[in-house]
């Protein structure tokens, strides 16, 4: 008798001992250990203002310093000089300038460009104002690579009053607008000499040839 019980016991020991391990290995499968994603480096970009004309504009990507030139006193519009240094190797690399309607702007480079790692390259547009005000500027650098691309862009700030003449002044335009009217005014001189002196030398044929004959 005391054999079967101590049978019995051995048994049931047995299949508690299976249901506990089956019932730990679902409880392992129901909550298996948290994965975690890899974390992309964020992309760094950096702002540096020069001076009043001068920002530079660095990522891992590119660096850029966008440079404001004098206005022209003749034609109005702003010059302005972009230096780009490549990180990577970057077979098709876009250049696209972005402002209001107000603005005109005419980039004196191709769209596309054919760039390699550590080398600078210039590239130069001409903005002119259709309108008094202040405006924003962007000139975007991407490079297009297979299935993604990568970027950086730099900025600046124009304000123009209602003689669309950019403010500050700056020197060099107070000095060339004054020299522009300087020469006009030596231009208009000259031509009054020039006829005045033609005048004198074929007065006498201008009134031969007005005097009928009687």
């Amino acid at each position: 008798m005391i054999k079967k019980i101590l049978f019995l016991l051995l048994i049931l020991s047995l299949q508690a001992s299976a249901v506990f391990a089956t019932g730990t290995d679902q409880v392992e499968e129901e909550n298996p250990l948290p994965v975690t994603a890899p974390v992309e480096e964020e992309e760094k970009q950096v702002v540096t203002v020069v001076n009043e004309n001068t920002t530079t504009v660095t990522n891992k990507y590119f660096d850029l310093t966008l440079v404001k030139k004098s206005q022209s006193a003749f034609g109005k519009y702003v010059p302005y000089e972009l230096r780009i240094t490549p990180h990577l190797d970057s077979p098709k690399t876009q250049i696209l300038w972005n402002s209001p309607s107000t603005l005109s702007i005419t980039p004196r480079h191709r769209e596309f460009l054919a760039m390699r790692t550590g080398q600078t390259y210039t590239v130069k547009a001409n903005v002119k104002p259709l309108r008094h005000g202040t405006y924003d500027i962007t000139v975007s650098v991407i490079s297009w690579q297979y299935n993604t691309n990568y970027t950086n862009a730099a900025s600046d700030t124009l304000t123009f009053d209602k003689s669309l003449v950019s403010q500050p002044v700056s020197a060099e335009y107070q000095i060339v607008n004054i020299l522009k009217y300087l020469g006009i005014l030596i231009l208009f001189g000259i031509l009054c000499f020039v006829v005045i002196k033609l005048s004198q030398k074929y007065s006498k044929r201008i009134k031969q040839w007005l005097t009928p004959p009687f």
